[in-house]
């Protein structure tokens, strides 16, 4: 079952994405209330407060309307939230391990950089006006009880540049009104207005926004391809006492090629290659072992295992090059037979002796030892002794 599965259970992935990505909001209700329970906690919430020393720009308060600013003093985030402020903390897969795993997974099966926020919200506080994000948001309910209130949009596919204070939710009532509770998500599209109201009790949530690529992306990718083209940087003509004939040919040799490059399917691959690894997370530090040191102190007992295996994809280049990508990472190994390969790509965690007897060919000291060394430094394979 993929990750995003697990996560709308017990809705159907097909039908959300056949029915309501993009187009209308979606409330999943999970009947469990221990089901993000791994993800975040209330205990998690007072490490990060403790002993983080999180601050602006990661962390802040709302509504900015009632004067709740930026603030380092412990004191300070206590008197705001007994006022009624909502605390935030953005980015937290860049503080939670358990975040950032998850997150990695939806960003894997999605496609598209994902990011991670949190909101504290005293009880029946409020703690934004009605507003739209110009991504889309999954709301992952951990803790307490939250009422949502989703309108349709104003303007189809919002993006960052046509956001306007001029513009005002629509007049017609929240097409959905749901209560979430413990363990239950909701689906908010695009580009809908939409605003939250905790309960009876403190509540605590996950925002996972997803940031899709659009046509304009795609515009903007191209864009910065021709800048190693001296024909796109150079000046136009001038238009000199009036005469646009030579600006007129120009920006027509210049259509030429654009058409011409839109439609080069190497381009278009390229694009796609981009895509698949852009903001891929970091692979984790493992000291001392990416130091090279005591990855075999204890070769029978220890296990190696894949960093982000979801994420792995092989490609044979020549007869003994494979070139390995994990997360961001992209690695070419040389004089790897196709049998150690096997046994090193085909499965999520090995021992040497299982790696031995399934190779038995290969040279334990001169192939098995240098390709594991040279993993285990990459960062791609980690080695577990326990």
């Amino acid at each position: 079952m993929s990750y995003l599965q697990t996560l709308f259970t017990p809705h159907s992935l097909e039908d959300f994405f056949t029915r309501h990505w993009t187009q209308k909001a979606l409330h999943v209700s999970a009947r469990d209330p221990e089901k993000f329970k791994s993800l975040f906690s209330w205990k998690k919430l007072n490490y990060l407060l403790n002993y983080h020393g999180l601050h602006a720009p990661d962390l802040k308060f709302a509504p900015t309307s009632k004067g709740f600013g930026e603030s380092r003093d412990l004191r300070d985030w206590r008197d705001r939230l007994n006022q009624g402020a909502t605390l935030i903390i953005n980015s937290l897969d860049r503080h939670c391990p358990e975040v950032a795993e998850a997150i990695a997974l939806v960003r894997d099966e999605i496609g598209y950089r994902t990011q991670v926020n949190l909101y504290c919200s005293p009880p029946r506080q409020q703690g934004f006006n009605c507003h739209y994000d110009t991504h889309e948001v999954l709301v992952l309910q951990i803790e307490g009880e939250k009422q949502w209130f989703v309108y349709s949009e104003t303007i189809p596919y919002p993006v960052s540049e046509s956001r306007s204070r001029d513009r005002l939710p629509p007049e017609s009532p929240p097409y959905l009104e749901c209560t979430l509770k413990a363990g239950d998500l909701l689906y908010i599209p695009r580009g809908h207005w939409h605003y939250a109201l905790a309960g009876d009790r403190a509540s605590l949530h996950l925002t996972v926004g997803i940031d899709c690529q659009t046509g304009l992306d795609w515009w903007e990718w191209i864009a910065r391809e021709l800048q190693d083209d001296p024909q796109w940087r150079q000046n136009l003509p001038l238009t000199w006492e009036g005469n646009r004939d030579r600006l007129e040919r120009q920006l027509q040799q210049l259509s030429e090629r654009a058409i011409a490059l839109f439609q080069d399917p190497a381009i278009r691959q390229k694009y796609i290659e981009d895509l698949a690894y852009r903001d891929r997370p970091p692979l984790p530090i493992d000291l001392p072992s990416q130091l090279g040191i005591g990855i075999f102190d204890n070769p029978w007992e220890s296990e190696f295992i894949w960093v982000f295996p979801e994420t792995m994809e092989v490609k044979k280049l020549d007869s003994d090059y494979y070139q390995l990508r994990i997360a961001s990472k992209k690695i070419t190994l040389k004089g790897l037979r196709d049998r150690l390969a096997d046994g090193l790509f085909k499965q999520e965690r090995f021992n040497l002796s299982d790696l031995a007897e399934a190779v038995p060919e290969a040279d334990f000291y001169s192939e098995i030892v240098p390709a594991i060394e040279r993993l285990v430094t990459e960062g791609v394979l980690q080695v577990r002794a326990d």
